[in-house]
């Protein structure tokens, strides 16, 4: 059982270093340095990762399953962002100030994940400057996203919004339920039902023509 335990969390490492490898290739020391501040963690569905009010303490790898932030406004859940596999999520604004988090990050499944601590960072950043260099790339990579979405929302059509999304994350819809989905594109559930009925239209409409 421990080896099994072993080669599993062997695994979920090999896929985190793939992901850091598109930012700075890291030697087998850097790699070795980072895995012993490491923790891997599961958790059940609709689980808390982080509280509104609460101080980030987690920066946090996705192995598998789903994750979403949001804000809560007046009565409303605002969805600000689903992260998957092979992705990163933290409340930045709350880990990097060590201020209260202005959102909620919870679980839509069961996932499985590493994270690491803000304490555990801090000690990357002073033992070796290449740590400075991927968060920074990691940062950018963020806050592109961030602008993205605000252009999105601001400048496109629900549909044009909608066919986005299918464009980057086409399984989202399935593992998610929609009220998250139109909370996230900005629209009401009932508005994303008739954009969701004309895309699957659209769709089917190719299709023949291409088998014609």
């Amino acid at each position: 059982q421990a080896f099994y335990l072993w080669l599993f969390l062997t695994n979920q490492l090999g896929l985190l270093y793939l992901t850091l490898n598109r930012f700075v290739v890291l030697s087998s020391q850097q790699q070795a340095n980072v895995r012993e501040l490491l923790k891997y963690q599961e958790c059940s569905e609709n689980h808390l990762l982080l509280k509104e009010g609460e101080i980030a303490n987690s920066f946090y790898f996705i192995v598998e399953g789903v994750i979403r932030q949001y804000y809560n406004v007046e009565d409303r859940e605002i969805t600000e962002r689903f992260a998957v596999e092979d992705d990163f999520v933290c409340s930045l604004y709350s880990f990097l100030l060590r201020k209260p988090s202005r959102e909620n990050i919870s679980s839509i499944s069961k996932c499985k994940f590493l994270s690491l601590s803000y304490e555990g960072l801090q000690y990357l950043y002073d033992s070796d400057p290449v740590w400075n260099k991927v968060v920074r790339l990691l940062m950018e990579k963020h806050f592109i996203e961030l602008e993205e979405r605000s252009f999105l929302l601001k400048a496109q059509t629900a549909p044009e919004r909608y066919d986005d999304l299918m464009q980057r994350k086409p399984d989202l819809i399935d593992r998610v339920k929609l009220g998250h989905i139109a909370s996230y594109l900005g629209i009401t559930q009932e508005t994303l039902s008739r954009v969701r009925a004309r895309y699957r239209n659209r769709q089917r409409i190719r299709k023949q023509s291409s088998e014609i």
